[in-house]
């Protein structure tokens, strides 16, 4: 059986000493049990993170099984290990309005509480971008920020460090 989750999970707005916002990340944030469910009907288990392009169709997404970043063309990270219970997350920077013009809003994606690979730039309508996530043969629990005392984000996205990498 396929599934499609749309999710938005978290909202962050970093603000500077004199409260002009410097980074709006809108970031989904699941935990993955990576023992699949079982295979039906001889599908393979499959699992998606990222954003899809409302207005193309197109997608960005991290390819947890393979350790692959897709956006129209794979990018496969150098390093990379996947085990049971592993946490991955997907975060997209919008700069201020003000900013628009010197730094293109961004994709970054995380395992573990740690950024992975490098950062995806977005040129144009990036507005329609919303989070989506594909599961098939998985089970997932989700955490969507409801009590984040008992159950705290892996990554802390207050200390979010701007890419200056790319694919």
């Amino acid at each position: 059986m396929e599934t499609m989750i749309k999710m938005f999970l978290f909202m962050q707005k970093i603000h500077s000493k004199n409260h002009k916002i410097l980074l709006i990340i809108p970031y989904i944030i699941l935990k993955l049990n990576v023992n699949f469910e079982k295979e039906l009907n001889g599908s393979k288990s499959d699992m998606y993170i990222g954003l899809r392009n409302c207005s193309t169709r197109n997608f960005i997404w991290y390819y947890a099984k393979y350790g692959e970043i897709y956006n129209g063309g794979s990018f496969r990270l150098s390093t990379f290990s996947w085990n049971n219970n592993d946490i991955c997350g997907c975060g997209l920077v919008y700069p201020p309005t003000n900013k628009l013009n010197e730094q293109f809003p961004y994709v970054f994606f995380t395992q573990n509480g740690k950024q992975i690979g490098k950062g995806l730039l977005l040129t144009g309508n990036f507005e329609t971008y919303k989070p989506s996530v594909y599961l098939k043969c998985y089970s997932v629990e989700a955490n969507f920020g409801n009590n984040l005392k008992s159950k705290p984000f892996k990554y802390d996205i207050l200390k979010h460090l701007i890419i200056k990498e790319f694919y």
